[in-house]
């Protein structure tokens, strides 16, 4: 039988395990969680232009919808509002106009396209965009193995967008927008993914939503009445279609500046793969899109992919969390940085 001390032992490794379990999974479980926000948010943006909302007035809508959410937060939470030095506050200046540019065309892609193909093309290059952009800023360097997972999912989304592009019965001319504003948008959401992340080590992601936010409502509403004509009077299901975007929208950003907090910036944009598989089942449930065979082998092969990343990252941070507490009982806390 085992002694008394034995046991304690036993119970201090089992629970150390669990919390070492618990906190590797905060990437992969935020992302999930902020995937699934994506893919609902996408929806509520086609079924609002199917209504009749024009594309800078539901952008303007959903600026303003998260601006709203986002203020709730500063009053609870009552993060610092500027930065240290000039630095932070340029990096929050360049992200405000980044991502409003990036935002801009991500929805305008949706409006010329469903939103299975526009997420299709923005997720199948933002890694590559990411990566780059993360690996010149950062210095961010992806393993073997994340690589290899990433590769899968990008071929995977390339079989999705040609399963979609068989489908289309639109003129070339609109093939030819909805194919080049989501490479815009990706292109322009790498510099996106970097900065965040980078802020993110200094500051609070709730002062940088509101500096996104805040501008991003006023600079939507004028291009709105320059470019639209603005419509104000809705049915009550269309209000609610506006309303569910900006929250979805919202809590996701939140979830997702989460998963940047704790994974490098390419990792982070990969593992939100999954959320292609999720806005065409959502496609065929509430658009009544039917995906073809091309489709179904893209799909395969996107889960695959991502769900082999997120099982590598989980295993990897479980590693160094166990070796942090390892090193913590043998007293050596100077060498945990070194094991990050």
């Amino acid at each position: 039988m085992l002694s008394t001390v034995e046991e304690k032992d036993l119970e201090e490794e089992a629970i150390d395990s669990r919390k070492a379990s618990l906190k590797a999974a905060r990437g992969p479980l935020l992302s999930l969680g902020a995937t699934v926000l994506f893919a609902i948010s996408s929806e509520f943006t086609a079924l609002s232009s199917i209504d009749g909302i024009p594309g800078f007035h539901l952008v303007f809508f959903m600026r303003l919808s998260q601006f709203l959410i986002v203020l709730v937060c500063v009053i609870i939470f009552r993060p610092k509002l500027i930065g240290k030095n000039k630095h932070q506050n340029g990096l929050l200046f360049l992200e405000v106009v980044v991502n409003n540019v990036a935002t801009t065309l991500m929805y305008f892609s949706f409006t010329y396209a469903s939103p299975g193909i526009a997420f299709g093309i923005i997720q199948g290059s933002m890694p590559l965009f990411t990566a780059c952009f993360g690996f010149i800023f950062l210095k961010e360097k992806i393993g073997l193995i994340p690589i290899c997972g990433i590769l899968i999912s990008i071929i995977g989304v390339i079989l999705v967008s040609i399963g979609m592009a068989h489908q289309s019965v639109g003129p070339t001319n609109a093939m030819a927008v909805s194919i080049l504003l989501p490479l815009a948008a990706a292109f322009s959401k790498g510099p996106d993914m970097v900065l965040c992340r980078a802020i993110l080590k200094d500051m609070s992601g709730i002062t940088m939503l509101l500096y996104i936010t805040l501008p991003g409502t006023v600079a939507q509403l004028i291009l709105t009445y320059s470019f639209e004509t603005p419509v104000w009077v809705m049915s009550a299901k269309t209000a609610g279609y506006i309303a569910g975007l900006g929250l979805s929208q919202a809590v996701a950003m939140l979830f997702f500046l989460g998963v940047l907090k704790v994974e490098k910036a390419a990792i982070a944009v990969a593992l939100r793969a999954l959320v292609i598989p999720l806005t065409i089942l959502l496609d065929y449930l509430i658009l009544s899109k039917v995906p073809n065979a091309i489709k179904w082998g893209g799909l395969s092969l996107v889960i695959l992919g991502t769900l082999g990343l997120g099982i590598y990252i989980w295993w990897s941070h479980k590693q160094k969390e166990k070796r942090k507490t390892l090193l913590k009982k043998m007293d050596f806390d100077q060498l945990i940085d070194d094991t990050d």
